[in-house]
């Protein structure tokens, strides 16, 4: 009885400690609104607030039609050599900077869908949908018809190539079975996380990604250069206050310049360590994309002089099908960045009323 109640005694101080840390991290998260300094508003209240690198172009008007159109090209291996690659962290520190990088990386995936328009292979379809359909019809009325219209001498090269594109989509869709559902979730912060963005829905990126990433917004009221930057900031208002001023003064913006230049130093840091993450996977997908068009081209070689069979069509639209989804794998990458929890960079109000 003396050794369960020195046990117990043990579980219940473990829990106090464990309960009362538990409720420093929460409150140095969720700090509530009306208590945080200017520093920490430049973070989020919650998870959730970090997610709001939105794209600014609409790709249904002129400006955005424009960007798909400079993203299209004429063949896969072109599209594939001028393919974007993760820009230097101080390119994207901010997070209007890193928006309009994620505006050309939207464009460059809608542009997929126009690489290599192949018009022959598409009028090849149709003329031996339309032969095929007057061919039964023949049939039925039992008139001659085209015994030879469905065969095909080369259909198991087209299958032995569309086999080794396989090995590779379905991978892909194992990997789109293994999920996790946002509703399974307690922790607001990973729901909230997993309805934002289908990629991380993906049990193993959801493993590898949605820890770091709420490590990564509970960190910012903590730091050192939040702490610095309210420091900074106090001093300012402090002066401002004390002079009176009504409109912006000019050391009040080189004030604010100088606490942009903090936050995107330690925007720059969580870039790095959130693109170490990503860029295994970028690689990986980027090595496939080569494969995929190489087998592309060995349908057309398999091919050769002959003239267009519905076994032809039928490899070569579902191959292009492969080479565009793993394109757009690379550019779906490319967009993760932009769930990098970025801080705000706070106004410099130059040529404002000045509002503290």
């Amino acid at each position: 009885m003396k050794r369960f109640s020195i046990l117990s005694l043990f579980v219940f101080a473990v829990m106090t400690v464990w309960h009362h840390a538990s409720a420093q991290n929460s409150k140095t998260f969720f700090i509530p609104e009306a208590e945080r300094n200017f520093a920490q508003k430049l973070g989020g209240y919650s998870e959730l607030d970090y997610l709001w690198n939105e794209p600014s172009a609409n790709f249904g008007k002129k400006a955005g039609k424009a960007l798909i159109e400079e993203a299209t090209y004429s063949s896969y291996d072109e599209a594939f050599e001028h393919l974007p690659t993760i820009p230097d962290v101080s390119e994207i520190n901010t997070r209007e900077k890193l928006s309009e990088y994620l505006n050309q990386i939207r464009a460059c995936d809608w542009a997929v869908t126009g690489h290599e328009p192949r018009e022959d292979v598409q009028a090849a379809k149709k003329r031996l949908a339309d032969a095929m359909m007057d061919n039964a019809k023949r049939a039925a009325k039992g008139l001659p018809y085209d015994t030879e219209l469905h065969f095909d001498p080369k259909a198991k090269q087209y299958d032995a190539v569309m086999k080794k594109m396989r090995v590779y989509s379905d991978a892909v869709f194992k990997e789109s079975q293994n999920r996790v559902s946002p509703f399974s979730q307690s922790d607001p912060g990973y729901k909230d996380f997993l309805l934002s963005c289908d990629m991380v829905c993906y049990k193993p990126i959801f493993n590898e990604f949605a820890p770091l990433r709420k490590q990564m917004c509970h960190e910012w009221f903590a730091s050192t250069a939040c702490k610095k930057i309210a420091g900074m900031d106090a001093q300012l208002v402090e002066r401002a206050q004390a002079e009176g001023v009504k409109r912006t003064p000019d050391w009040f913006v080189e004030g604010r310049l100088a606490e942009q230049e903090e936050v995107m130093a330690y925007n720059e840091q969580l870039l790095k360590r959130w693109i170490q993450k990503v860029k295994p996977h970028l690689e990986k997908e980027k090595a496939i994309i080569p494969k995929m068009i190489s087998y592309l081209r060995e349908i057309e070689t398999v091919r050769g002089d002959d003239e267009m069979t519905n076994e032809y069509v039928a490899a070569q639209l579902q191959g292009d099908a492969y080479v565009k989804m793993f394109f757009q794998r690379y550019y779906s990458w490319l967009e993760f960045i932009g769930c990098t929890p970025l801080i705000q960079t706070p106004p410099t109000m130059e040529g404002k009323k000045l509002k503290l």
